[in-house]
């Protein structure tokens, strides 16, 4: 009986939330009666109750209710606990079967790049990457698109902080290097490994951007140099570009 009771105050309460948020006009509480079909206790009960949680405010000037800011609150902590990979599975899964190439998800973790998800190509390739395992930021492609995005006041320590250690015969080598690469990325919004981490294996990745137009994690698509000629190449760039805006915008950005 007590679930049942809870279950239709809640019910009620937000039933009255949506008709204060989606109005195109303030609404009085005698039009919020009318609308709920609530018995004026009832309603002014409810009302109460979304008050002292901020879901709604009243304007004792014009004797009208209003969305609270205690919605914007609860929007920000519920984008920001969103599972980047449970935004970012169905979008993965799309270009890897667009592609036929290996998928990755990456995020930052400190001054090095984290993958948290991959999706293997069906044919035969064997990469350093794997779930879980960290990768340089300066020679990896979901690396430099991250970091391409961040503030300079974020930037800089990690660019300061790498090794620049050469991989390969392609791998920049010094933060000046770095930061003309960096410059590109931020114009075209896609980033390349040009073989930099490992021989013979091309990466092209693009930026995730959340609610606050942060970047804060990047896709990309790896394969064989081999099986990367111009065109292909040239339109796993868009393919890979597409996916990221895809997710980025499940987070909540509008830009």
């Amino acid at each position: 009986m007590e679930t049942k009771t809870s279950g239709s105050s809640l019910s009620k309460a937000l039933n009255m939330l949506n008709h204060v948020c989606t109005s195109p006009v303030p609404l009085r509480f005698a039009e919020l009666v009318e609308l709920s079909e609530l018995p004026k206790a009832t309603a002014h009960r409810q009302l109460n109750t979304l008050l002292e949680h901020g879901l709604v405010r009243f304007d004792e000037h014009k004797q009208a209710y209003y969305p609270g800011y205690g919605l914007l609150a609860l929007a920000h902590r519920t984008w920001a606990n969103l599972d980047i990979r449970d935004v970012a599975a169905t979008p993965m899964r799309d270009l890897w079967s667009s592609t036929q190439e290996t998928i990755h998800l990456a995020v930052l973790d400190g001054a090095d790049v984290i993958y948290i998800d991959k999706l293997e190509s069906p044919k035969s390739l064997r990469l350093y990457s794997a779930v879980g395992k960290k990768g340089p930021v300066y020679c990896t492609g979901v690396g430099k698109a991250i970091l391409a995005f961040l503030p300079q006041e974020k930037q800089q320590p990690i660019i300061e902080a790498q090794s620049f250690f050469r991989h390969t015969e392609h791998t920049l080598d010094t933060a000046e290097a770095l930061k003309a690469d960096l410059e590109l990325i931020r114009e075209t919004g896609i980033s390349l490994d040009l073989e930099e981490h490992e021989l013979g294996i091309k990466c092209v990745a693009a930026p995730i951007f959340n609610s606050r137009h942060e970047a804060v994690a990047a896709i990309s698509v790896t394969a064989p140099a081999f099986r990367t000629a111009d065109d292909v190449y040239e339109e796993m760039k868009i393919q890979v570009k597409q996916a990221a805006e895809t997710i980025s915008k499940r987070l909540g950005d509008c830009e």
